[in-house]
């Protein structure tokens, strides 16, 4: 009997674009702390050289490292600049990707409807609809026509509404002449009497 297989060991999955990009970030961080330190420690051998034989030396090196950590810097930024291009891009076809997937769909659903709805059958509808229109405006020309008077009955109501007007009118004047009467208001108008005839020329004198 041999010995137990050990299981393959799973390996981790790869970092994302964007986990590079964060963690250069993080080492570019890293770096400029190390430029700043290194850039004090010179200014402090510099202040050292009148009592310290060495400090011109450790100034000078510090000064290097600086330069060293510097240059790392410069080509970690254009390395998260490459790799933040990268991931634009990345985006960009994945947008591609998705948008060409819905246009296919729905490509496949516009040829569907199509074979459901043919240009025969859409003039058949075209027409049917006209014909319901016609008929529609028929039937509301009918039910107008029905409802509406004659010439005869348009002037016989004309003929009406003018007797009654007449009538209120006359309805006012008399309680006008009332008021009038019963001396509430202004007296009744006297009517003018007519003038004594003129008398008969005298006769003339026998001679």
């Amino acid at each position: 009997m041999g010995g137990r297989q050990s299981k393959p060991q799973e390996q981790a999955p790869a970092p994302s674009l964007e986990d590079a990009v964060g963690n250069i970030g993080k080492k570019i961080e890293e770096i400029e702390e190390k430029i700043q330190k290194a850039q004090e420690e010179a200014k402090q051998y510099v202040a050292q050289q009148s009592t310290n034989a060495t400090a011109k030396a450790r100034a000078m090196q510090a000064l290097k490292r600086k330069k060293a950590l510097e240059q790392q810097r410069d080509q970690l930024v254009n390395t998260q600049y490459n790799v933040e291009n990268m991931q634009i891009q990345q985006d960009q076809a994945e947008i591609n990707a998705q948008t060409l997937l819905a246009m296919k769909e729905a490509n496949e659903k516009l040829k569907q409807q199509q074979k459901q709805m043919g240009v025969e059958d859409v003039e058949k509808l075209t027409d049917e609809i006209a014909d319901m229109q016609a008929e529609m405006k028929d039937i509301q020309t009918a039910l107008a026509a029905s409802s509406s008077l004659g010439a005869g009955g348009e002037e016989e109501a004309e003929d009406e509404l003018k007797a009654l007007y007449a009538q209120q009118a006359q309805k006012e004047a008399e309680e006008a002449m009332a008021i009038l009467a019963g001396g509430g208001g202004v007296p009744a108008p006297v009517a003018p009497t007519p003038a004594a005839p003129a008398a008969a020329k005298a006769a003339p004198l026998a001679s």
